[in-house]
């Protein structure tokens, strides 16, 4: 079974992800467009956070545009984000692993 990394915190605006096993980043598709001289895609592209026991994320929180950060082990990186969906996978050990979908946003 996959450990937790040690000294690099993820976190959502005031929900800290615990024991973070995986982060899984896709890249957008969308083609670049602008408005008002200001260039971005539609499709910035998402990250998948997958936790042991618990998400931590409540849903009063679904479709909200927050701040997501990755911190620590001399990596830092830091965009806003919206709570796009959380899949509950099967028990392992009797340990459930949850996969939080985060989309990337404009800034």
């Amino acid at each position: 079974m996959a450990t937790p990394a040690a000294g690099v915190t993820v976190s959502w605006d005031s929900v800290a992800f615990r024991e973070v096993v995986e982060l899984k980043f896709t890249h957008g598709a969308g083609l670049p467009i602008s408005r008002e001289g200001t260039p971005f895609a539609v499709d910035m592209g998402s990250i998948d956070i997958s936790c042991l026991g618990t998400a931590n994320i409540s849903v009063a929180n679904y479709g909200k545009r927050r701040t997501f950060q990755i911190a620590g082990q001399g990596f830092a990186f830091t965009h806003k984000a919206i709570w796009e969906k959380v899949n509950v996978e099967k028990k392992t050990n009797d340990v459930e692993r949850y996969v939080v979908t985060l989309k990337f946003a404009p800034s």
